[in-house]
């Protein structure tokens, strides 16, 4: 990797890619990943629940069992189809499609609560993307639970991501929390592994969908957050990283037979300022695969 702030001078690569169809719902590993200018990767995010009871976009933090439900394309994305029909198990519970005529009431069943499935709308359906009011009016509250702290003065500085977070369940137009791509690298996870006495955190938790393997042990023990603002080359496409990523009490749900471990939320709070991994979009599409070269660019 090109030497930069929080980086080595030799190679850091690709070493996991990942897309989620719908949201909140398990990862899906891939092999080569097209990445486009508005999207992020193609067919990630295509998909979401809708929570009818609130009637707002529905997501791991108020329903885990999203986590363990697994989902996939019917037929691979295109440029011209990036959400194309989709089939979610849920544990327990027959696989369903979005074609299938019945699909709501199966899904609300699986998930004990009413839902429905949506494709991406446009950005101008407003309303579908809204974010609702606690629906105890508690704003200090529902943060302090958002981000498992004891007080609202330990909450994350959220200013530094995009307006329309606050106002949203997601970025209207998309399912995407803040941006498209979502990175963390290997020594990031050894880090937090360690701060908990173990191995690795488990890259599942922080759903990226680019981890990346960083080599040598002088780049920090959390390099990618040195690279906001910067651009980065993976495979043939060009990145431009946009703010770390704070982290919310999500990735201390279980999920793909990890246990709860609120421990490593509150070491990322207390030893990492709250962020681990960072946010990009996409500067340049291109095509990348696990063992790509990955570098920081001028």
């Amino acid at each position: 990797m090109t030497a930069g702030p929080g980086v080595t001078a030799r190679t850091a690569t690709i070493a996991g890619v990942w897309r989620h169809p719908v949201k909140s719902m398990a990862p899906e590993p891939l092999a080569e990943a097209a990445l486009t200018a508005d999207g992020g990767v193609l067919g990630d995010r295509a998909w979401a629940l809708r929570d009818e009871r609130r009637g707002v976009i529905a997501d791991a933090r108020t329903l885990p069992a999203l986590l363990d439900a697994e989902a996939r394309y019917t037929r691979p994305p295109t440029p011209a189809e990036p959400g194309p029909p989709v089939e979610i198990t849920v544990p327990g519970h027959a696989p369903v499609t979005s074609a299938d005529p019945d699909v709501h009431e199966r899904l609300s069943t699986a998930f004990g609560r009413a839902v429905t499935l949506w494709p991406r709308l446009p950005a101008g359906e407003d309303a579908h993307y809204r974010r609702l009011p606690p629906e105890d009016g508690d704003w200090d509250r529902y943060l302090r639970e958002f981000f498992d702290v004891a007080d609202a003065a330990d909450v994350p500085d959220l200013s530094r991501l995009p307006e329309a977070v606050t106002t949203h369940q997601t970025i209207p137009g998309t399912y995407f929390d803040a941006f498209p791509l979502h990175l963390i690298t290997d020594v990031t996870l050894r880090t937090l592994g360690g701060l908990n006495g173990g191995g690795p955190a488990a890259a599942r938790r922080f759903r990226p969908n680019l981890l990346i393997a960083v080599p040598g042990d002088d780049s920090g023990p959390y390099p990618e957050l040195a690279w906001a603002g910067r651009r980065l080359r993976a495979g043939t496409a060009v990145l431009r990283v946009t703010v770390p990523t704070p982290r919310c009490v999500m990735i201390s749900h279980p999920a793909g037979g990890l246990p709860r471990d609120r421990e490593l939320l509150r070491a990322v709070h207390r030893e990492a300022a709250h962020d681990a991994g960072v946010y990009a979009a996409v500067e340049e599409p291109g095509v990348l695969r696990p063992g790509d070269r990955v570098e920081l660019l001028p």
